[in-house]
């Protein structure tokens, strides 16, 4: 049997106003099976905490940020809130990680039940910026304490399988050679079959926005993105989605796979930037987001959204990506269970 990693979750988050956010990530890490760490461990103001803070980081396998009204206590020295500065050297460092991040909507209804505490009052400004940095990587946006737990058990799902995430393992489970030849074997067969399955149903032609898969794959890898005028922080997003995808440039297709992940409200980005507005209209033009409109109880807002076809589109995508990792775990995994001469 296949050893189960126990991966060590770094959660950051501000305090007082995400206790149940806190508490409901903490039970989902458990729930996975996984160890949550950073909890109640120091006290703003000590002038070591962010070396005690950085060692903690270093021994996690992932790091977690939920990031909600409130921008945190501040580290005297760098005027950053603590939340910033874990979150830059996790970034700094490349650990394994994701955020949570409130939905704006869901903040206002919070905001009308439990009042200013729930808000920035002081350095709005500050928890602006932070805001806008943790967006350009991959996000989900929650308006709820499930929403939290979903994103935990999914995204750990994934990490789990990482090969180069150790995680810790009970000295009492000794590996066992030919279990885990037995163990992959079976999990090639599985894949073998996913892969039969996933050819038959989606074998129907016009599957996605009047494309095949084939199709969509070709026209948005053939579109390279223009990345004059994108920020910094884009165009790093942007390559790493691509060596991921193994490719030395960057397409539509990493691009929609970056948005897929932060879009909330890309209209002020699409006013000011008119590089990111000839993608979105480029993609809108492809039928792969559309233009939404939300009203609150101050405001109407313009947003895009993806459409059901290319949800569907990103979903075989991912299904593609995890059937190809797997494959290639288990090819690498058998290659040293061979004996060496």
């Amino acid at each position: 049997m296949v050893q189960k990693k126990k991966l060590q979750v770094f959660i950051s988050s501000t305090f007082a106003d995400l206790k149940e956010e806190r508490q409901a990530a903490v039970e989902a890490i458990l729930t996975a099976g996984h160890i949550p760490a950073g909890m109640e461990l120091f006290t703003a103001g000590d002038e070591s905490q962010m070396n005690v803070i950085k060692r903690w980081i270093d021994e996690s396998d992932v790091y977690l940020l939920i990031l909600a009204g409130r921008y945190g206590s501040i580290e005297p020295t760098t005027q950053k809130s603590y939340i910033h500065l874990e979150y830059e050297y996790a970034v700094e460092k490349q650990k394994p990680m994701f955020a949570v991040v409130i939905d704006e909507e869901y903040l206002e209804r919070k905001l009308k039940k439990y009042g200013f505490e729930v808000i920035e009052r002081d350095r709005q400004e500050s928890l602006k910026n932070f805001r806008t940095y943790v967006l350009t990587r991959m996000v989900r946006f929650w308006s709820d304490p499930r929403d939290i737990k979903l994103a935990i058990l999914e995204t750990l799902s994934e990490l789990e399988r990482r090969p180069e995430l150790v995680g810790w393992i009970s000295g009492s489970e000794a590996i066992d050679g030919g279990a885990l030849a037995e163990e992959l074997a079976r999990l090639a067969k599985e894949n073998s079959q996913l892969r039969a399955q996933l050819e038959v149903s989606t074998s129907s032609p016009a599957t996605y926005n009047g494309l095949t898969f084939k199709q969509m794959y070709k026209l948005l890898t053939s579109n390279t993105v223009d990345a004059y005028g994108l920020s910094g922080e884009i165009l790093r997003s942007l390559k790493r989605i691509a060596d991921a995808f193994g490719d030395s440039r960057t397409s539509m297709l990493h691009f929609l796979w970056f948005i897929s992940g932060v879009f909330q409200d890309w209209q002020s980005l699409t006013e000011a930037d008119p590089n990111i507005r000839k993608l979105i209209n480029r993609l809108n033009e492809l039928g792969i987001i559309e233009k939404m409109e939300s009203a609150s109880t101050l405001v109407t807002r313009s947003y895009y959204c993806l459409t059901s076809g290319s949800k569907e589109f990103l979903v075989r995508m991912r299904v593609e990506f995890e059937l190809a990792a797997a494959e290639d775990y288990i090819l690498r995994t058998m290659e040293d269970l061979k004996p060496k001469t």
